[in-house]
């Protein structure tokens, strides 16, 4: 594994059939990082486009840990304009794509255009090249991944991709897909099937190794003292799939359309799948925590979000259905959520979605944290910008009083500056459950040989949040659009009260204020 050498960026344009490499400005990379921030920073000038034009750029990067012997640091994040939700996204994979594109010598990959036939982009150490792929298109995922052989890494789309199903996914060789907000359906719209990188993984270069290991050996410690990470109940353990019995605790597991849940979770549950397949742990490229659960033959079973949808979203009580059905939206190229929540558990009735995202198995009557991240989450009804479930259910770094609106505004504020950050460095959402932003500055530190402190952290990463704000009000988003279903408020579940509107209403307002006031 040969280190790697420079910060370069691919320009792909598929409609003249070119591929150039042009270095990325230090001043760039000092404000964004890399990662989310990255991709943000280089669909900024693009805003006013529709997400099917041939001019919507998408954008693969990573982040200056990658290539590094950090755990859980290897994560490529893509990001483009949502043909579902109409803002900027940005989904993550954990696979080899990031350490491979470090490989090729890349930060980033922006491909613009529509190619006048399907065709592949094939990136290797020597160079790229655009390479037509007439018999993949129409192929599932997995075909297509059988077609490709054996690669460094690779990200194809499937049917439901190709014909620009607002929901599509695109799917990666190492079965960690870049799943939510429809980015697959962008591919499709420009006839690009997959990305291949025939460069095998690049380490990096450490600027300062007793720094770096000092600060490394801090970072194992916490992991190893974190019981949702490594203890005997949590994840390493049983996966992510832990969580099904601590939310249904927590009257957070979703029921059909987010009514109350009144299925049989013991039907799908992390000791259901123990039982069923004896499942081992799995992970992405370089992770130490292994969140995944993999049957011998390498099946990779449906992690909590998966399983919480077709099992609490649309009612579905059989395991072997629901792993027969997350199969075939990854073969077919769809984010499992919001086929299971937007088609599937709704029977009729409106999905629950913020700005037009389906919200994901998490009932925010459990937590007024969530309600307000949905609501204020510049991607639409994700809970990951902000992830308060650390806080309010996990209790870290500090536990805040769930059924509380007081101070959320702030706090929410606060985590989605935070996560940012870890998005900037491309590093995995469940590291924040173990350290804290001292322990990242100083591995960075160390890695580049620049000093950053945990508010120059804090600072690039809300500065990639206030871009994504900035780039959703260019596609005419506003404050009203900062908002809930109104079931949530009028209705209880779960045994929860209905969430408190003018509380929330008061505490949004707060928000924007607050967000308001950084941009003076």
């Amino acid at each position: 594994m040969a280190p790697a050498s420079a910060d370069y960026l691919l320009r792909v344009d598929l409609t003249a059939g070119t591929c150039v490499r042009e270095p990325i400005g230090p001043q760039l990379l000092q404000d964004y990082l890399g990662g989310r921030g990255l991709g943000t920073a280089l669909l900024q000038e693009y805003a006013n486009l529709d997400p099917f034009s041939p001019e919507m750029p998408l954008v693969l990067t990573i982040g200056p840990l990658c290539g590094t012997p950090v755990p859980m640091s290897s994560r490529c994040v893509l990001t483009g304009r949502s043909p579902l939700t109409k803002t900027i996204f940005s989904s993550t994979s954990g696979g080899p794509l990031g350490p491979c594109l470090l490989g090729a010598g890349l930060t980033a990959v922006l491909v613009q255009g529509r190619a006048v036939s399907s065709c592949l982009l094939e990136i290797g150490r020597d160079g790229e090249r655009l390479l037509p792929v007439d018999q993949l298109w129409g192929l599932g995922c997995e075909a297509a991944m059988q077609q490709l052989g054996k690669v460094g890494a690779a990200a194809v789309i499937g049917p439901a991709g190709e014909q620009q199903v607002l929901y599509a996914s695109v799917e990666t060789a190492s079965g960690e897909p870049f799943c939510r907000g429809g980015l697959g359906a962008v591919m499709g719209s420009k006839r690009l099937k997959g990305i291949v990188l025939k460069a095998g993984p690049a380490t990096v270069s450490i600027a300062d190794q007793a720094g770096f290991d000092k600060a490394l050996e801090d970072l194992m410690r916490l992991f190893r003292a974190s019981p949702f990470l490594l203890g005997p109940l949590g994840i390493r353990e049983h996966g992510t799939v832990a969580l099904v019995d601590l939310l249904k605790q927590r009257g957070m597991l979703s029921g059909r359309n987010f009514y109350s849940f009144g299925g049989d979770e013991t039907g799908w549950n992390a000791y259901a799948l123990s039982q069923q397949f004896h499942p081992q742990p799995g992970g992405c490229y370089d992770c130490t925590v292994a969140c995944k659960r993999t049957v011998s033959d390498g099946t990779v079973l449906p992690d909590y979000d998966q399983l919480a949808a077709f099992g609490g979203l649309c009612g579905l009580d059989d395991l072997e259905q629901i792993i027969e059905l997350c199969s075939w939206c990854h073969d077919q190229g769809v984010d499992p959520v919001s086929y299971a929540s937007g088609k599937i558990a709704t029977a009729g009735e409106t999905a629950m979605t913020v700005k037009g995202l389906d919200l994901p198995p998490y009932d925010p009557r459990a937590s007024t944290g969530l309600a307000l991240a949905y609501a204020t989450s510049p991607h639409g009804g994700s809970h990951l910008p902000a992830w308060p479930i650390a806080s309010e259910i996990l209790r870290k770094p500090v536990p805040t009083d769930r059924f509380s609106f007081d101070g959320k505004a702030r706090v929410i504020a606060m985590f989605e500056d935070a996560n940012a950050a870890v998005d900037c460095l491309s590093l995995c959402r469940f590291a924040s459950a173990a350290v804290e932003l001292e322990e990242l500055a100083a591995l960075l530190s160390a890695v580049i040989g620049q000093g950053y402190s945990p508010a120059d952290l804090i600072r690039i990463g809300r500065r990639t949040v206030q871009q994504e704000r900035l780039f959703n009000q260019q596609c005419g988003f506003t404050a009203a659009d900062d908002s809930l279903p109104q079931r949530f408020f009028t209705e209880s579940a779960n045994g929860l009260a209905p969430l408190d509107q003018q509380r929330f209403e008061q505490e949004l307002a707060a928000y924007h204020r607050i967000r308001a006031a950084q941009c003076l």
